[in-house]
Formats: C-alpha cells, sequence, structure tokens
C-alpha cells in the first residue's frame, strides 16, 4: 500500500466560516481574476432552487462523497455510509486555476466521470436544516458552475438511498480530457493553489479512503508515481 505523507498544507483550508461569509469565494476571485466566473450568492441559490426547491421534503436527502467530502465534508450530517455509485467512476477531470492550482500552472481535482463504479461515503443530511446545508454545499462545490450535480443511486448496506453527486459538465472549458498517467502526475505533483498543493488533495483522498477500508487501486497507483516524481531531483519545487 502507497504510504501517505502527512498533511502538509500550509495554505487555507475550507471550514463552515469560510464558505459562509464568502471568503473562500473572495480568495478564487482574487486568486484568478477575470478568468474564472465566481457565481455570486444570489445565482448559487438560484442554481440550488432549480435542482432542489425551498419546499422539498428533505426527510431523506444524501450527499456523496468522492473526493474532498471523505476527509474534510464540513457539512452537518446525521449518518454516514460506505456507498458505491454506478456508472460514473472518481477521475482527475477537473482543472482548477484557483483552489489546488493556478492560472499559470493549473492543477487537477477530482469529479465523477462517465463509466465504471465508485466507491465513497454516502452522508444524510438533517431534515430541518437540510436546505441551508445544501446551500453551504452549493458554495464549495458549485462556484464556477463546473460540476453538474444529478442524483445518483447510492448502494450502501442499508439498501439504496438517492443522494446529489458532483458529475463533471464535458462542455465546460475546465474539463480534462483524458491523459497519459505519467502526465496526469506530473500535473498532481507541481500544481499549487490557495488550498495548498494539488498532491495533498490527492494523499488526504486516499487517506480518507484508507480509514475507511476502501481500496481504489487507480488512485494507489497515482499517489506512488506523484511520490516518485516528489522524491526526485529534478523535481521544480
Amino acid at each position: 500500500m502507497t504510504k501517505i505523507p502527512p498533511n502538509q498544507e500550509k495554505s487555507h483550508k475550507i471550514t463552515r466560516a469560510s464558505l459562509a461569509d464568502g471568503a473562500v469565494a473572495r480568495m478564487a476571485a482574487e486568486r484568478d481574476g477575470d478568468k474564472t466566473i465566481v457565481v455570486s450568492d444570489d445565482d448559487l441559490i438560484k442554481s440550488r432552487q432549480q435542482f432542489i426547491p425551498d419546499n422539498y421534503d428533505c426527510d431523506d436527502i444524501w450527499v456523496f462523497g468522492y473526493g474532498s467530502l471523505i476527509f474534510n465534508p464540513v457539512m452537518e450530517h446525521s449518518k454516514r455510509l460506505f456507498a458505491r455509485v454506478y456508472g460514473h467512476h472518481r477521475r482527475f477531470c477537473l482543472w482548477t486555476q484557483i483552489g489546488r492550482g493556478s492560472p499559470d500552472f493549473p492543477g487537477l481535482v477530482l469529479a465523477l466521470d462517465r463509466g465504471g463504479s465508485c466507491p465513497g461515503v454516502a452522508f444524510k443530511l438533517p431534515c430541518d436544516i437540510a436546505i441551508a446545508e445544501l446551500d453551504l454545499l452549493w458554495k464549495r462545490e458549485m462556484i464556477t458552475l463546473a460540476y453538474r450535480p444529478r442524483w445518483l443511486k447510492l448502494h450502501t448496506e442499508d439498501g439504496i438511498k438517492h443522494g446529489i453527486g458532483f458529475v463533471v459538465d464535458p462542455d465546460r472549458p475546465v474539463f480534462a480530457p483524458r491523459m497519459t498517467f505519467d502526465e496526469t502526475a506530473h500535473v498532481i505533483a507541481n500544481a499549487e493553489g490557495f488550498l495548498g498543493p494539488c498532491h495533498d488533495y490527492l494523499f488526504n483522498t486516499l487517506h480518507g479512503l484508507h480509514e475507511l477500508g476502501i481500496s481504489d487501486p487507480t488512485m494507489e497507483k497515482l499517489a506512488a508515481k506523484v511520490e516518485h516524481k516528489l522524491a526526485s531531483p529534478d523535481h521544480i519545487r
């Protein structure tokens, strides 16, 4: 099993407070200027309302975590279950010039892409605060509208749950088509944004999967490749 380095992030971390007060959105706008459209709070609420209206019956709302939500969920949740979705897989397929990259050296973050399956975590939102928690989630995941929120079937030990997952939008300019394994590892090893190095995002996600007893051979192989690049004397940082 790949040895996961300790968390070395020295930059900002997403918290409930930094999402609620708009600090993450401000940092994103300052980092990338006019090159990235940071959606306003009003437009984020409209986006959420189009997907889930304010009067939605929220007795059984689940959210699927497959990346940073695993190691830093932020959301208040009343239950957490291992879950697997079919028809989508976890892939570094979204370019970022802000949180884990820069305009000069964009990074990559995870999204759900078509095909295969993906093990992860299902979070149940408490009914009385579900809508407020979703608005907070939208500030985190939909800040540039790079994802498409979708209802997914979450296969859990408690049966199938219907949960929200964030799927990559291939029509957006930030969609990253498939690259060679080495190209992907090179980006992850070298990119850095205001949330910290891109490789921390990979290592932290994999560490979160390990803690849950979830195996992802592709992520393991990628982490080993990134570790090798970081240890190379030719590493640029």
